[in-house]
């Protein structure tokens, strides 16, 4: 499953004396890529630097003349600075389909898509990120609202409830038909649902379709006729837990998640536009699509293979120089032990060195053969090598760009690709 490495931010309003002159609005980049240089307000600049991340999704240089260069990491998805400039940043290669991209990293249910969504290969991730939610947000509006009991407090002439002692000793000036009380309510407004309509309103400020922005829009009106606006965190969504009777909210609960990520820092003044932004790290999206293609693979190939993402290995050096070691996926068989130890690379290029070590250091420590796995670029031919002499050590490609007809036929070349990698493993036993 897809890990929290997401940066979400939101901040101060646009000034008036904005000095930004970008090439174009919105400044389209794609991963590892820097923009020619241009004129930047100083709130602008601010604001980039603010953000609070390691690698930062975008950096900054200045030229001798006082222009800016924007660079972007391995971030994609969209930021507004408080100028009201638009950042785009888009995967650079080997993703053709953004929306079956997600769907099979984050392991959501075809039938949780709506055909009728128009999603093109120009897509940015934040549209299909929108796509998605608003498909999970639908099932649940059909399926109806959960409602729970809630502690109110309030002052009413009718005692409702019991009375708050502690509050009605407090009351500055006696008046004897006012009453502090407390009572429960069963409602809608709960803050599983105020954490699902904040995720709306903030999707509806961010993705560029004006379709499925509209359609947002509709079920955040629909939301508000039963729940309050608040702001609501993630850290405060993740202590929602879901029963048998509101199970329906799983796939929008994830994905509210992933979308208020991060603090928010909100200033809703009527009229004003505000800088605000979501990026998704497509190390880790890449790392979720390998786990899971690996995953369902195990599954068509030996059921009692398991496979465990970021799984802990024992470490090779004993004392202060050890360090933790956890791949990617480790795939193991019925007795626990290690079969195959692979790790992701969200990479064009040539393995680095550092790849090489780090992954030699997991087949010495499992004695098991082991895979570096890239998304689909250079068609590489699964070059082998061995280690110690003893332990296959391969380069492959998962085909991330491949031109499927549908969710289910790309989702089935995915798990082919990882079986095929599996397969000498099986026929060895």
């Amino acid at each position: 499953m897809l890990r929290t490495d997401r940066i979400a931010v939101s901040g101060s309003t646009i000034r008036e004396d904005s000095e930004t002159d970008p090439p174009s609005d919105p400044l389209a980049l794609s991963e590892h890529q820097t923009s020619d240089a241009f004129p930047m307000s100083d709130r602008d600049i601010e604001f980039l630097e603010s953000i609070d991340a390691d690698p930062q999704p975008i950096s900054l240089e200045f030229t001798r003349d006082g222009e800016v260069k924007l660079s972007t990491s391995q971030y994609v998805g969209v930021l507004t600075t408080p100028s009201g400039l638009q950042i785009e940043v888009s995967p650079k290669q080997s993703v053709t389909n953004v929306l079956w991209t997600l769907q099979f990293a984050l392991d959501i249910d075809t039938q949780a898509i709506d055909a009728s969504t128009t999603i093109t290969e120009a897509s940015t991730f934040v549209d299909a990120l929108g796509a998605l939610y608003a498909s999970a947000l639908e099932d649940v509006l059909e399926q109806g609202l959960h409602r729970d009991y809630v502690r109110r407090h309030e002052t009413s002439t009718n005692v409702r409830g019991r009375i708050d002692v502690q509050r009605q000793l407090q009351r500055s000036t006696p008046v004897p038909t006012d009453f502090e009380i407390e009572y429960d309510e069963h409602t809608a407004d709960t803050l599983l649902n105020q954490g699902i309509l904040s995720a709306t309103r903030r999707l509806v400020a961010l993705v560029d379709d004006p379709e499925i922005a509209g359609r947002l829009d509709h079920q955040r009106h629909r939301l508000r006729q039963y729940v309050s606006e608040t702001v609501v965190t993630a850290s405060e969504l993740e202590h929602v837990d879901l029963t048998r009777l509101n199970q329906h909210y799983e796939t929008a609960l994830s994905l509210a998640r992933i979308v208020l990520a991060e603090e928010f820092f909100d200033d809703l003044t009527t009229g004003q536009q505000y800088s605000f932004g979501l990026f998704l790290n497509m190390n880790s999206v890449f790392e979720a699509i390998v786990e899971r293609a690996f995953r369902d693979a195990c599954r068509r190939l030996d059921e009692d293979w398991t496979v465990d993402g970021q799984a802990s290995i024992p470490a090779l050096i004993e004392g202060p120089h050890a360090v933790s070691m956890t791949p990617d996926v480790l795939v193991s068989d019925s007795t626990g032990d290690g079969k195959l130890v692979a790790d992701a690379k969200w990479k064009t290029g040539d393995a680095r060195s550092s790849d090489i070590y780090q992954l030699t250091s997991y087949i010495l420590a499992l004695e098991s053969p082991g895979l570096i796995v890239y998304p689909e670029h250079a068609k590489r031919t699964g070059a082998h090598s061995l280690v110690d002499g003893t332990y296959s050590l391969q380069s492959v490609e998962l085909p991330t760009a491949t031109s499927a007809n549908s969710y289910e036929e790309y989702c089935d070349v995915l798990v082919e690709a990882a079986e095929e990698f599996l397969s000498p493993l099986t026929s060895a036993v």
